[in-house]
């Protein structure tokens, strides 16, 4: 058996009335909250506050400067390139050649170093540590040319293996040191503006000199003084 319902369309139009009953709901919210709204007093501090924030946080966009705008910023150092030990060695060969007072120091190129060396009887009497007649002027002409290099320098004194004579200096570290500290000073008396470091080594590189065969001339270089040039820079 069928059953029909006897009134199909009310039945549809039944199903579909709690929309309206919704919507006059609603209706009846939305009124309430603009009456509230019209009776309420808004801060206008507190609302464009509130519409600030909500503004920056929805439309956030980086705040991208060129360049610094603060009055003091960060000075730039600006540090000269250190010269180049190849033309370095060129110009004190060339100096060796017209100067005199330098036709006797050595030239020594490393792969991380060049060396300057002046042997001992061009500075230091035997056992001492006060200039030779002359020495003060040697220095200074090398000065010359070193004041306008950046690169870093240290000054490194050497004694033959002979025990000290005297009592001026107890070992021959301390006449090492003596001699590197007055290479250093006098370089700086005649205008060397740059920091420069000064070491005693002895006669700790005596056996580096075995191939020499005249005696004479090895302990010369034994007791020589090496200004060492590097390739790296070194602030005033």
């Amino acid at each position: 058996m069928t059953i029909v319902s006897p009134h199909p369309a009310r039945t549809g139009t039944a199903r579909s009335n709690w929309l309206v009953t919704f919507a006059d709901l609603i209706a009846l919210v939305l009124a309430f909250f603009v009456m509230m709204y019209a009776t309420h007093r808004v801060e206008q501090g507190n609302w464009q506050a509130m519409v600030n924030s909500l503004s920056q946080s929805l439309n956030a966009q980086a705040d991208v400067q060129d360049k610094p705008t603060a009055t003091q910023n960060v000075r730039l150092i600006h540090r000269p390139q250190a010269m180049e030990l190849t033309y370095l060695e060129a110009l004190l060969r060339g100096l060796r050649q017209s100067e005199p007072l330098l036709s006797n120091i050595l030239l020594h190129r490393l792969d991380d170093r060049l060396i300057i060396a002046f042997p001992g009887d061009l500075l230091f009497p035997a056992g001492r540590a006060d200039l030779v007649a002359g020495a003060a002027q040697r220095i200074a002409v090398l000065a010359n040319i070193l004041l306008n290099v950046s690169n870093r320098i240290d000054v490194f004194g050497h004694t033959d293996p002979s025990p000290v004579a005297g009592h001026v200096f107890d070992s021959n570290w301390e006449l090492s040191l003596a001699r590197a500290e007055t290479v250093a000073s006098m370089l700086q008396t005649a205008g060397y503006p740059r920091k420069l470091g000064a070491f005693g080594l002895a006669d700790t590189r005596f056996e580096d000199l075995a191939e020499i065969k005249s005696q004479t001339q090895k302990l010369k270089l034994a007791r020589r003084v090496d200004i060492v040039v590097r390739p790296i820079r070194e602030q005033p």
